[in-house]
């Protein structure tokens, strides 16, 4: 079943949760991860934990193109690709290091202002339902824009016994 519903896009969140904050927590099918809106404002979703010491990346810094792991610096785009390892960079000279490291990452979009996430095999299976125009969105709206009545009364009825029962006015 699980493999099942990694084929299909799933909604994480809502657009708008994005305006105060620029990270956010996410467990989805039984994986810790992080999403996040970098400067450019582009979202990624990235595992939760970073793949040099595990530290968590909801509390990393968000930059003009990834996120930053707050422990070590390492820098992560939303493909899951280190673009910088501040220490290895500067220690050995060699960038070749920083090309091997592979965050696992998920591929997200926008619609409808909610944000949809895949976690199924690449490359991802078409593109998320169109919430806005969904078929089901337009009954939705005309019952949110239709005024309720007011409730009507339930007859209450009280046991006697386990055999009758009797209405109470």
């Amino acid at each position: 079943m699980g493999e099942l519903l990694r084929r299909h896009w799933h909604p994480i969140a809502a657009v708008t949760e994005f305006e105060d904050k620029s990270t956010k927590q996410v467990r989805l099918l039984s994986e810790d991860l992080v999403l996040y809106k970098d400067r450019s404002g582009t979202f990624g979703l990235l595992a939760l934990h970073c793949a040099h010491r595990r530290a968590d990346l909801s509390y990393g810094f968000v930059e003009e193109c990834g996120l930053r792991c707050s422990y070590h610096g390492w820098a992560f785009d939303q493909a899951g690709n280190c673009l910088s390892a501040p220490f290895e960079d500067s220690s050995s000279g060699n960038t070749r290091f920083r090309d091997q490291i592979k965050q696992p990452a998920y591929p997200v979009q926008e619609m409808g202002g909610l944000i949809f996430a895949y976690l199924g095999p690449q490359p991802a299976a078409g593109a998320p339902p169109d919430v806005a125009r969904s078929r089901l969105a337009a009954p939705l709206r005309e019952r949110a824009a239709t005024v309720h009545p007011q409730p009507r009364k339930v007859a209450r009825v009280r046991h006697y016994s386990a055999h009758t029962t009797r209405r109470v006015r």
